[in-house]
């Protein structure tokens, strides 16, 4: 039960290295204003007093009662260094000072608008109300102890501090639960940006948990992998262009029956008789369709500067396009075969 205690008050907050001196100072003002003996109050509503400087200060550390006292110690050793590790030392300082500046104007006014008597107000709970709900609603999609929703927590709260604090207004709890409600993610980044701007810069590091230091993964970088080279545009361009053509080589389509394939596979035979064995001058004329070649593989020779007809023997020879320039490039075409066209004949390029 404690490990899952534990466990859930460190998800909570954060692992954010730093000593929280925050919490240690809110803590330092509590039991100074309860062992010296100070008491402040503020007296609110229709019929108080005007509150002095002097317990506008202190209200929010001084308690009048025992329980009060332990109470909110108790609260803020369990969640202070866990806000002050989320948030930093210096959000938290300052949601914690501007939310015991506006409790109390809030309380007064709804007092002054439906009439209700003064009360007396102090203590350091209402603030915890407000820290803990603006914290839960970070986290509201989550759960505590597995069954227990996040947002319900600062409720929770509320009804224990009616039990325990009889003497404590609820409704400036309530209230406060309204105030941390307002306080979003823009407004703590504004706060946090007038860190960055130099707001605690007269302190050392180590004296406060700055907002930067936001726990991350660790990162391995592998020194024995060499950065692959840069690729200039026109290796690129070259690169792509190539390819496109590929693409287009395959995309013929490969179906043909087999009295097909068998006549061009005789054909092809019938023209690498008559160019490898044939003697010069002797051999007959070899007729080759036009049609029975690639129309695009015939382009891409025809773009290389290869003349058509000859580029048409070759392919009908090989069937293959680097086969086809490899005969084209040894000139190993002649005049020993007749390209037909829509049903006329011309003889291949000598």
């Amino acid at each position: 039960m404690f490990d899952h205690l534990f466990s859930a008050w460190m998800w909570f907050g954060s692992n954010r290295p730093g000593y929280c001196s925050g919490t240690f100072l809110i803590l330092l003002l509590i039991l100074s204003t309860w062992f010296c003996g100070i008491h402040a109050s503020l007296s609110l509503g229709p019929g108080g007093d005007f509150p002095g400087f002097y317990d506008f200060i202190f209200y929010a550390f001084s308690n009048e009662e025992l329980t009060s006292f332990l109470y909110n110690i108790t609260l803020l050793l369990w969640l202070g260094p866990c806000q002050e590790r989320r948030w930093g030392t210096f959000v938290f300082l300052a949601l914690s000072f501007i939310s015991t500046v506006l409790l109390p104007p809030i309380y007064a006014l709804f007092l002054f608008v439906t009439g209700d008597e003064a009360s007396r107000v102090s203590g350091y709970s209402a603030t915890h109300l407000v820290l803990l709900t603006a914290q839960c609603r970070q986290v509201k999609q989550r759960r505590v102890l597995r069954f227990v929703p996040v947002w319900s927590l600062p409720w929770l709260l509320l009804i224990l501090d009616l039990f325990l604090l009889p003497s404590a207004p609820g409704l400036l709890h309530f209230y406060a639960i309204c105030l941390g409600l307002n306080y979003n993610n823009e407004f703590i980044e504004i706060l946090e940006q007038m860190e960055k701007l130099g707001a605690c810069a007269c302190l050392p590091k180590w004296a406060y948990i700055p907002v930067t230091s936001h726990p991350h993964l660790p990162v391995y970088h592998n020194t024995s992998i060499r950065p692959e080279p840069s690729t200039s545009r026109s290796q690129l361009e070259d690169h792509s262009a190539w390819q496109h053509s590929v693409s287009e080589w395959h995309q013929e389509p490969l179906m043909a029956t087999d009295s097909q394939l068998l006549e061009e596979e005789m054909l092809r035979a019938g023209i690498l008789a008559s160019l490898h064995d044939a003697p010069e001058g002797v051999a007959d004329k070899v007729e080759v369709p036009k049609s029975s070649v690639s129309s695009i593989r015939l382009q891409q020779l025809e773009k290389m500067g290869f003349p058509t007809e000859k580029a048409v023997v070759a392919l009908a020879a090989t069937g293959q396009l680097d086969g086809a320039i490899s005969l084209l490039i040894d000139d190993q075409i002649g005049e020993e075969a007749v390209v037909i066209s829509k049903g006329k004949k011309s003889s291949s390029a000598s």
